[in-house]
């Protein structure tokens, strides 16, 4: 029996030891059921909204209303795409603004108390309220108002810039310094996936079987990306002299902000700009991509060339559906297969150019043809589209300490909980007031906005000419505190190296003792 025990022992210790090695990738497991449910309820409520609010008007489907008196219909349409459209702004703002404060506020906490899971845990919780308020309306025939409160559920709990600054962090502070360009396409390419996969299953399911079933299924991916947040993801370890944890003032919400404070007090720091830089580079191209993303369906609608594939599914045409989605499909493989080789070659401001140029390419393209075969060639200009997204995340967290990198990138993504709404507005007013002179004006005028993020990249490679990227000289203080540290260090027990070997050779630590210079 004692022999059994020692043979049993080794082999769950092998297991255990299995089970380790891939416990740190459970994030990107809970990024793509938190992205494939978000992804879903995305056409979902828009749709469901639009059905609701059209029911209300006594708007039936243009083959049985075509009975009615044109001038009544018409009437009646245009007050139902009226409220619809107030309907839906009206949501995406109670859960947007929301989530612009929530995701600070969690970010600059998850620095304070070294918890990060509560970037990714929250917003599934959020996620799975929204899911389930939508499905007891559906059972119930509850009042459509009833939505603004899903929405705001979703928006207090940090919705996705929460958790993708969660994932961003995670993906970054668990790889060595140089896998983690690879690590953050990985998880784009999985967010890629998502969308995808979700506009797919949406169209068809929505037309087989109404509403009630996708909401089911987003609400169960939001429950497993809950569980896999809460239970199975490990808090990466932190260095006991981390700044976060010496600085304590006696006021809570001084200690807990100071930090995000100090962010905007670049003067004459070097690495603070290049931080800024590449942030407004993300947010600008991300402004463009959502825009337009938002927009393409209706460009593509509207082309004569396409109608006779123009199958309708309650709103959505499948055919144009396919084809955005194998577009991101492409884009999510290029993504996820490319950045390593061409790091080979050309630096990382290169990679991030290239992909505003193939999304420029890809647009020109598709405001040009006017061919249905021809329009194809498209997804293989688009394959680089999102390339930016993870290079430039990299980019950002390359100079901070991990202990301060929850404020940072809660920084980064909270403009996109204003930037989901705004663009698709900004985008839709474009389109809406040049449909009669070029449809393809809107299309025309995000190339021309593509000069800001290329613009901040530039910049970013001019402040990286003849210096190597991934290593910030220290200044002599710097360097003497340094001296002091190494000492210090020499004392840690051998837990703590873990948490420092994904450290940057040199980073800003924005605690109350940081030795940068504001």
């Amino acid at each position: 029996m004692a022999q059994a025990g020692v043979e049993t022992e080794p082999k769950f210790q092998k297991c255990w030891h299995y089970f380790d090695k891939i416990q740190k990738y459970f994030v990107e497991v809970a990024l793509f059921f938190f992205f494939l449910s978000r992804h879903m309820t995305l056409p979902l409520f828009q749709e469901y909204v639009s059905e609701e609010i059209h029911k209300q008007h006594h708007v039936k489907f243009l083959e049985m209303a075509l009975e009615m008196n044109q001038a009544n219909l018409s009437m009646s349409i245009k007050e139902a795409e009226h409220d619809s459209a107030l309907s839906i702004l009206g949501l995406q703002i109670a859960e947007g603004l929301p989530a612009v404060i929530t995701v600070i506020i969690l970010g600059a906490v998850s620095d304070r108390t070294g918890r990060r899971r509560i970037m990714l845990w929250l917003p599934c919780l959020g996620s799975v309220l929204y899911c389930l308020i939508y499905v007891l309306l559906m059972y119930t025939g509850w009042n459509l108002d009833g939505l603004f409160m899903a929405s705001a559920f979703r928006g207090l709990s940090g919705s996705m810039t929460a958790f993708l600054a969660g994932a961003t962090y995670f993906g970054i502070n668990s790889v060595k310094p140089h896998e983690r360009v690879s690590r953050l396409a990985i998880q784009e390419f999985l967010n890629g996936g998502a969308y995808a996969i979700a506009n797919i299953m949406v169209g068809f399911w929505v037309k087989d079987s109404g509403f009630l079933e996708p909401y089911w299924f987003a609400l169960i991916c939001s429950m497993i990306a809950l569980l896999i947040s809460y239970f199975l993801i490990q808090e990466i370890p932190q260095s006991r002299d981390s700044p976060n944890r010496r600085r304590d003032t006696g006021n809570c919400l001084k200690d807990t902000f100071t930090p995000i404070m100090k962010y905007f007090k670049c003067g004459q720091n070097k690495p603070l700009i290049k931080i800024w830089l590449a942030t407004l580079a993300f947010q600008s191209y991300a402004l463009v991509h959502i825009g337009q993303e938002n927009t393409m369906v209706m460009f593509l609608g509207g082309q004569k060339y396409l109608h006779k594939t123009h199958l309708e599914v309650t709103g959505l045409s499948v055919s144009i559906g396919v084809f955005l989605s194998v577009i991101m499909v492409v884009a999510a493989l290029a993504t996820a297969l490319t950045p390593a080789l061409f790091k080979r070659f050309l630096s990382d401001t290169t990679i991030i150019i290239l992909g505003f140029l193939s999304k420029a390419l890809g647009t020109l393209w598709i405001a040009v043809v006017q061919n249905e075969t021809v329009l194809y060639f498209a997804i293989l200009l688009l394959a680089f589209e999102l390339l930016p997204f993870p290079m430039l995340r990299s980019l950002v967290s390359r100079d901070i300490a991990p202990a301060d990198q929850g404020s940072l990138f809660a920084l980064m993504h909270c403009g996109e909980s204003l930037i989901f709404f705004l663009g698709p507005l900004m985008f839709t007013a474009i389109y809406a007031g040049t449909l009669h002179y070029y449809r393809a004006t809107v299309l025309i005028v995000s190339i021309i906005l593509l000069v800001l993020p290329v613009s901040f990249t530039l910049g970013l490679k001019f402040l990286a000419y003849k210096k190597p990227e991934d290593y910030e000289p220290m200044e002599e203080s710097q360097a003497e505190s340094n001296i002091g540290g190494e000492q210090r260090i020499e004392t840690r027990e051998p837990s703590e190296f873990s948490s420092l070997a994904n450290e940057p050779i040199s980073f800003i630590q924005l605690g109350a003792n940081s030795t940068s210079t504001a």
